[in-house]
């Protein structure tokens, strides 16, 4: 059923004060800008448990987070699933993603099924200096990684409509 209430929340996740970390929080402000009004925005600034008070009740969720893969170069928007053990939206002194999900719907929550929550990442190349800038390959990634959520988010509205 088409819902008239913010259904898909855009959640930035990570440190504003650790460089590439803060590319989260960064993508979320400056979609608030243009933010349809079925997206709910939010800044996070640990993942694991804490993300559950922030998805429950929602349909569809776009999580925003810094990655670290020495394979990859910084600055790539990295577009994935819940599946696979990432550890993007994790928190060290907690867990996964997927085993907050899980808990979270051991407890009964109101949570997006695992095939409505996209983790939008772009890799990092620093997040472990005390800095409120992005480095220079990350920051050249914020457009693209903002045009990559505005694109998700766009394609859960028009699959709404689909259904209605």
């Amino acid at each position: 059923m088409l819902s008239t209430q913010a259904d898909c929340v855009i959640i930035g996740l990570g440190s504003p004060f650790l460089r590439d970390d803060s590319i989260g929080p960064r993508v979320v402000r400056e979609l608030s800008a243009g933010a349809h009004a079925r997206w709910r925005l939010v800044e996070a600034h640990a993942g694991g448990l804490l993300l559950l008070e922030e998805l429950a009740g929602a349909v569809r969720a776009i999580i925003v987070d810094a990655l670290l893969d020495t394979r990859r170069k910084p600055g790539e928007v990295v577009v994935a699933g819940v599946a696979g053990g990432s550890q993007n939206a994790a928190c060290g002194h907690d867990c996964s993603l997927e085993q907050a999900l899980a808990i979270g719907r051991a407890m009964g929550l109101d949570l997006p099924t695992d095939e409505n929550i996209y983790l939008v990442t772009v890799v990092a190349d620093d997040v472990t200096t005390f800095d409120e800038t992005l480095t220079a390959r990350v920051a050249d990634a914020l457009p693209e990684a903002c045009r990559t959520v505005r694109a998700l988010a766009g394609e859960m509205l028009l699959a709404d409509k689909e259904t209605a």
